[in-house]
């Protein structure tokens, strides 16, 4: 994929502790963060465990711009990172929501839909939500790094 390609590029040129891209907001951009995020973080010494975490609440936070934001504007995700922690926003400019109707419980097993809000949360050691209606919506998921044993803690600078 082209778009793979290029978004690849963002992580191999990123030469600081943080990155930005715009992905298209189709289905497909979800695998895409997910595996950006993971080679980013990868960079600073992310044990297994906080990947796959770290990539359901990433992959929760896009398939919902995608599905709710109600517009087809790109969706921009901002990933940082120390040896402590990383965080990602995953942003839409789409038609907001209410921060204060999200839900903060799984709902019962009948249920079809609104397990992404405690999804995030529980994959989450950081989790915000900020929306403006008509503006759109900011979701913010992060770990603490708990890393792969005998893993050197790295800056991220320099390769």
């Amino acid at each position: 994929m082209r778009a793979w390609a290029t978004a690849k590029s963002v992580i191999e040129e990123a030469s600081g502790p943080s990155f930005t891209v715009r992905v298209p907001s189709q289905p497909w951009a979800s695998r895409t963060v997910r595996e950006l995020v993971i080679a980013f973080a990868e960079r600073f010494g992310a044990g297994a465990e906080d990947l796959a975490i770290l990539a359901t609440a990433l992959g929760e936070a896009v398939a919902n711009a995608i599905e709710h934001s109600g517009t087809s504007e790109p969706i921009e995700v901002t990933c940082c990172a120390s040896d402590e922690r990383i965080i990602a926003t995953v942003r839409d400019f789409g038609t907001g929501i209410n921060p204060a109707t999200a839900s903060r419980e799984i709902p019962a097993a009948h249920c079809e839909r609104g397990r992404g809000m405690p999804i995030m949360r529980s994959c989450s050691d950081f989790f915000s939500i900020e929306s403006e209606p008509g503006a759109g919506t900011s979701v913010v998921v992060g770990r603490y790094l708990r890393r792969t044993p005998g893993a050197a803690p790295r800056t991220g600078t320099g390769g």
